[in-house]
């Protein structure tokens, strides 16, 4: 039994040996995975954040969202990229890439969170609402557009009523996707004026 034991390890020790000898370069930077080491607490402008920040592979990582609103930017998430839009955005980013509230006509006293954002990051905010959001949930509503159907046809009274519920959620979903890239359009406009 002992002699499996010792291939056994020996095996895995090859293994372990053998996966950390490739390419570091080649690997995913991806926090996924990663231990937290340490905690910072996180003081903003004199405010202790109830939210800590972290040290992950050697590195301070702080909270987006509770550092970014502590700052006083809005914070919105669309599929895998969080969007961090400042009031007093500057004219251009400082790497000389256009901004909305760069234009003369931009109104910055406006309610549009978008304006102040480049002109690259508003078309990939576009197209992620039109495809990552919208898209998904209007074929989603349309299938359950089709239960809810059947559920009439059957006479089903808690079908009806769940899916009934469901569809208001996504018309909620779509209602605010839509406004969202109503305001992308908005602040895209000002850029191309």
């Amino acid at each position: 039994m002992k002699k499996w034991m010792s291939i056994t390890a020996a095996f895995l020790l090859g293994v372990v040996v053998t996966l950390s000898a490739g390419d570091v370069s080649a690997q995913i930077k991806s926090l996924i995975g990663k231990k937290v080491t340490g905690e910072y607490e996180m003081v903003v402008n004199g405010k202790t954040l109830s939210e800590k920040g972290a040290i992950i592979d050697g590195r301070a990582n702080v909270p987006a969202r509770a550092f970014s609103e502590a700052l006083g930017a809005d914070v919105q998430v669309s599929g895998k990229t969080i969007y961090v839009t400042t009031d007093d955005a500057q004219a251009n980013d400082g790497a000389g890439n256009e901004t909305a509230g760069a234009s003369p006509a931009g109104n910055s006293g406006s309610s549009n969170k978008y304006i102040g954002s480049t002109k690259s990051s508003l078309e990939e905010l576009k197209d992620s609402i039109e495809n990552n959001i919208l898209k998904p949930t209007l074929e989603g509503k349309e299938e359950l557009s089709g239960h809810l159907k059947r559920a009439e046809n059957n006479k089903d009274a808690e079908g009806i009523e769940y899916y009934k519920e469901r569809i208001a959620e996504y018309d909620e979903i779509l209602k605010k996707a839509n406004e969202d890239l109503r305001l992308v359009n908005e602040a895209l406009q000002l850029l191309n004026k």
